[in-house]
């Protein structure tokens, strides 16, 4: 599984994944947090990436430990924090320790997205936040065509394939890779993520966006 996302780490930049003040603006509009928040506190960017969000939690004064399946991914990220480490989420163990943990776009590319919740939700301290991304179902029909198509294809056609895309489309070469590559692109409803809140003991649960479901929830 980890090889799907290695090729997109190493071989297709985007301005999108580059580490500026960009991300802390982000990081900021998805979470609905104020900066002052994560001065000091112990982050977890699960399913870190290259590390942009990880760079935009450094930023805002956090302690940010960076966790990872892709190698490609995980040695882009120890450029910027020495703390990334190569890591399943299901390999996560308790004791919790986390007073926040970011969780963006990772889950629903999981064989089973609530099991690698569940594993997350026992990472989290007593008043600590877990905030996560996963597909919206309304959205997702857009991208059906590319994603039957894209195993028929070789790896040249695969990069004109989102050529394409993107000249018509718009976005960038990297996220529509993202988009038709991993195996696994579940996608739900908000009333199902808030349920996996609920039955993990989180409260003050809040949809900071819609489209793609960002979501999070303190731990009671």
């Amino acid at each position: 599984m980890e090889k799907e996302f290695d090729y997109q780490w190493s071989n297709i930049p985007s301005p999108l994944i580059e580490y500026n003040q960009d991300r802390v603006k982000e990081i900021l509009k998805l979470t609905k947090l104020k900066p002052t928040f994560f001065n000091g506190i112990e982050c977890l960017d699960a399913g870190c990436g290259n590390g942009r969000y990880t760079y935009a939690l450094q930023q805002l004064g956090a302690n940010v430990e960076s966790i990872d399946i892709s190698p490609e991914a995980v040695e882009a990220c120890k450029k910027i924090n020495p703390n990334t480490h190569l890591k399943n989420i299901l390999d996560l163990t308790p004791p919790p320790r986390f007073d926040f943990i970011l969780c963006w776009g990772v889950l629903h590319h999981m064989p089973n997205p609530y099991e690698g919740f569940k594993q997350l939700s026992k990472q989290v301290v007593k008043d600590g936040i877990l905030h996560i991304m996963v597909y919206h179902r309304e959205t997702q029909t857009f991208y059906e065509k590319g994603r039957n198509l894209w195993p028929t294809l070789t790896e040249i056609e695969k990069m004109e394939y989102c050529r394409k895309m993107v000249q018509e489309y718009g976005s960038t070469l990297h996220g529509w890779w993202d988009a038709f590559n991993p195996e696994y692109n579940w996608s739900f409803y908000p009333i199902d993520v808030k349920q996996w809140f609920l039955k993990n003991g989180f409260g003050k649960i809040k949809l900071t966006k819609r489209k793609s479901i960002n979501m999070r929830g303190v731990k009671l």
